[in-house]
């Protein structure tokens, strides 16, 4: 698929059928000029069908809204952004597959974003780390931060751990004293049982952790499994579908009058536990959420935020959390921001990664996070403590939640 916009005259279809590609039209070039000069090349490798399909749509939608706005304010030291988008159908061999192929041709991107998930993210970094391609992904695997390994690769959205940067003293306020803790059986899940331990590291509150098969329907044997260890309160996280079937668990099994928080991997899917829940399943429910899905009122959004909100929506109610989209357009916009620096694009990757490091922009350029910050040992935000709030289990409204104290 192919966008334009302008008078800008797009120099090739892109491939369809397994590959979707967005074409965000605006800067300069002419017809005949060459891809590597004329365009500025980004590929995104993700489960366009498949569990993660919801999400990945949004992140798409996102990424054409981004692309467009870069171009329309000069795109990447004049050269067209351009959006390339592969079907992994959310296996991460698969994404590997794709990922190997699109290298071995002669049109190699500028920039790589490996999926939305961890598992799909730590299966393509080796191979963009060996062809020493600069990569940028909302996969939040603190695995994915590790400057020493994957040299190239930058996380657009603070790792696990740092988003629970504010729960032990939330537990503690709770009167928490043991702990459940319930994720998916693979990276993601692997990710949060590290940052939940980290986080909780030296306090009082005893952490018993299992995992669930996520393909699995039934979920309510692993449930019954976790609440046989006990707990006084419970902490919930995994992506995609499996989240849905997760919070029916929590009914069937029994516990919905068990004080149980979510993390932010379902917060954003499928428009939030609220809308994919039962309202049994919603009881003494807590949410993670990312900042930029509580609702403010019009005359407080900033003029980035609604410029964001027109593009992406266009004029159409939004059904889904504000957060998936919203990452991906910061994420995009980072790579155009560290991009467009002088002499970022003179000895690749080293001068890329360096631009990173050197990012420098206006206050509020950032949907969520107050500000980015990359240096050599961390690869990962660092997010305030307002960033990651847990608020009540309530409705969305054109992808932010309602809370009512906002």
């Amino acid at each position: 698929m192919t966008f334009r916009s302008g008078s800008f005259r797009p120099r090739r279809l892109l491939a369809v059928g397994a590959a979707l590609a967005l074409f965000a039209a605006g800067g300069c070039g002419g017809a005949d000029t060459a891809d590597q000069a004329g365009n500025f090349d980004v590929l995104f490798i993700g489960g366009v069908t498949g569990p993660a399909a919801t999400t990945v749509a949004a992140t798409t939608k996102a990424l054409d809204a981004a692309a467009k706005s870069v171009n329309e304010n000069g795109g990447v030291k004049g050269r067209k952004m351009v959006i390339t988008v592969k079907d992994s159908q959310g296996d991460p061999r698969r994404a590997v597959s794709l990922l190997q192929e699109q290298l071995s041709g002669d049109n190699k991107p500028d920039v790589v974003i490996p999926s939305g998930t961890s598992a799909e993210a730590l299966a393509m970094v080796p191979v963009l780390t060996r062809n020493k391609l600069v990569s940028v992904a909302f996969g939040a695997s603190p695995m994915l931060n590790d400057p020493q390994k994957y040299p190239y690769h930058f996380q657009s959205v603070p790792s696990s751990a740092a988003q629970l940067t504010g729960l032990r003293k939330h537990l503690e306020e709770k009167g928490a004293k043991r702990l459940g803790l319930l994720v998916s059986q693979d990276e993601y899940g692997k990710g949060v049982v590290q940052a939940v331990k980290a986080q909780l590291a030296g306090s009082s509150i005893e952490v018993r952790d299992f995992e669930f098969v996520p393909t699995d329907i039934d979920l309510s044997v692993y449930y019954r499994r976790m609440l046989d260890a006990n707990p006084d309160f419970v902490y919930l996280d995994t992506t995609g579908d499996a989240a849905v079937r997760l919070l029916q668990a929590r009914v069937q099994s029994g516990a919905v009058n068990m004080p149980t928080i979510v993390g932010s991997g379902m917060s954003l899917t499928a428009g939030g536990p609220f809308k994919y829940g039962s309202a049994e399943a919603n009881k003494n429910l807590e949410i993670l959420v990312f900042k930029v899905e509580v609702a403010v009122p019009e005359s407080s959004q900033s003029p980035i935020f609604k410029d964001f909100i027109a593009r992406y929506s266009g004029g159409q109610p939004i059904q889904n959390s504000l957060s998936t989209p919203a990452l991906a357009w910061d994420q995009l916009r980072l790579v155009a921001a560290a991009a467009s620096q002088d002499g970022a694009l003179d000895d690749l990757p080293a001068s890329l990664v360096k631009a990173v490091y050197n990012l420098k922009v206006e206050d509020g350029y950032w949907l969520t996070e107050r500000q980015f910050t990359f240096t050599p040992d961390k690869h990962t935000p660092t997010p305030t403590p307002d960033d990651f709030p847990f608020i009540a289990s309530v409705a969305q409204v054109n992808g932010q939640y309602q809370v009512a104290d906002q």
